[in-house]
């Protein structure tokens, strides 16, 4: 009898721990502040006053699913936890990103995940604007790290048909001169960020050689500015896929910009370089401070007085420093963040050349 007792007992005990454990969990999340901001993924997390009411339409599941996900309690220990124990053992995607064997990491990008028709029709748009203002207009699409380093990939990693796209591309760009820079970045590794996909100043050195042949500059004239080092601690956006410590701290350099530069974003004057960027997690932001829906940077002592008008995504903010010595004035439009008439304003600045800098699948 005492045995029988006792193993009801252990019974309940464990329906009570089953059922108290889910809403002890619950409770923590409904009555703890709410954490606003993961700094690890750079991004804002759903908070309680997200979450809409319309339960018929699954906006409210779908909400109140993100919210106990986004709020769980030791998430991103638990998240740095699970990430550790894929890395051993050798998985080769992650949070939307490939490892491969050295540790470096590379954007999951599939056909899914790019609206090629998209692409088409910004391409088509900057066709018009270089057709309607007569302005010489280069486009220099920067591939994905993933793409330019394919011997580097985890083996059988998928990624979108670049080749395909482009050749779409460059179909709508019959008015416009096209920098490919397929080749050049696919001849070392060092040309993308290991933790990020963006390019490093190695790569945009590359990039710049190729822009100047473009202008009917000999590359065997080209000098290269100086590299500083800025820090040693940079990790960038997949690192945030991937919070790992065992995957270690790079290198950030940039380039030395000359003097007498007045650099004005949205209105406010700014520096072209934001130290205060490098001590936060979003170091890439040291490149004119982020992304602005318009920068001019104007330089009394440029190579030329000529306009430049740029249409670009964040892989441009590190190759305007390139640029500022060889135009008097530099103006640059992020349409995700600033809604212009691009030709317009060309014209109205008295612009010499437009140019497209961004990623291929960056169509804002």
């Amino acid at each position: 009898m005492i045995f029988f007792n006792k193993k009801i007992n252990a019974k309940r005990i464990t329906i009570a721990l089953f059922l108290a454990f889910p809403l002890l969990l619950l409770t923590v999340i409904l009555f703890k502040p709410d954490n606003l901001i993961s700094v690890n993924e750079n991004r804002v997390l759903t908070a309680g006053k997200d979450i809409r009411s319309d339960i018929f339409s699954g906006e409210f599941q779908k909400d109140l699913e993100n919210y106990l996900s986004d709020q769980f309690p030791m998430r991103d220990t638990l998240k740095s936890a699970e990430v550790n124990v894929r890395l051993r053992l050798r998985s080769g995607s992650i949070g939307g990103a490939y490892v491969n064997k050295d540790g470096r990491l590379f954007q999951k990008l599939l056909e899914s995940d790019v609206d090629s028709e998209k692409c088409v029709r910004y391409a088509a748009r900057v066709n018009r604007i270089a057709e309607q203002t007569g302005i010489d207009t280069y486009v220099m699409y920067v591939p994905s790290a993933g793409i330019s380093l394919k011997d580097s990939m985890p083996n059988g990693a998928p990624m979108y048909d670049y080749d395909r796209l482009y050749s779409s591309l460059k179909k709508e760009l019959r008015s416009c001169k096209i920098i490919d820079l397929r080749k050049v970045l696919s001849e070392l590794t060092e040309y993308y960020y290991a933790t990020d996909h963006h390019w490093t100043a190695a790569g945009v050195s590359a990039a710049y050689r190729e822009w100047l042949s473009a202008h009917g500059n000999s590359q065997s004239d080209y000098n290269t500015p100086e590299l500083i080092t800025v820090t040693k601690k940079f990790r960038g956006t997949l690192w945030s896929r991937v919070p790992s410590r065992s995957i270690g701290c790079e290198k950030m350099q940039a380039f030395q910009i000359p003097d007498g530069l007045t650099v004005e974003a949205d209105g406010k004057e700014i520096s072209l370089y934001d130290y205060s960027a490098l001590r936060t997690k979003d170091k890439y932001n040291f490149f004119e401070g982020g992304n602005h829906g318009i920068l001019t940077v104007t330089n009394p002592n440029a190579k030329s007085g000529k306009t430049l008008l740029i249409l670009k995504d964040s892989f441009a903010n590190s190759f305007l420093p390139c640029l500022v010595s060889d135009y008097a004035k530099i103006i640059m439009i992020d349409e995700r963040y600033a809604f212009i008439d691009a030709g317009q304003l060309a014209v109205d600045m008295g612009a010499e050349e437009i140019a497209v800098i961004r990623e291929i699948i960056s169509v804002g």
